[in-house]
């Protein structure tokens, strides 16, 4: 018995999350005529410690023949940064810019959150 609520997932030990990430939100930048110009990149909040999980050995083969586009899920903590996170923000991990494609809270609360994102080296 682990104390836990029977449908409590059990969360990722914090040993797993190695790898910092940053999170950022983009802004459009107006004309003085008002049209759209392109997005604007900024950092939000500190960086956060996540656990990344890469798509499996047959995802990675499809990507490479498909542009080599990377798919991975970035385990993190929920906080009042994380919960905020939308599909419209974007993740820094490696160098690498990586398009939220899907979020998953996990846990009452929620306790943690998988952001499931992809990047792409071209």
């Amino acid at each position: 018995m682990t104390g836990l609520a029977e449908s409590e997932p059990i969360m990722t030990p914090a040993g797993k999350r190695f790898a910092r990430i940053a999170f950022e939100r983009a802004t459009i930048v107006r004309s003085q005529l008002g049209t759209k110009g392109p997005k604007s990149w900024a950092r939000i909040g500190t960086p956060r410690f996540a656990a990344v999980f890469f798509g499996a050995g047959s995802e990675r083969r499809a990507a490479a023949v498909e542009q080599a586009v990377q798919v991975a899920t970035f385990n993190v903590l929920a906080d009042s940064l994380t919960r905020t996170i939308t599909v419209e923000d974007r993740i820094i991990h490696d160098g690498l810019a990586w398009d939220i494609t899907g979020i998953v809270p996990i846990g009452q609360g929620p306790r943690e959150i998988d952001f499931t994102a992809t990047a792409s080296r071209g």
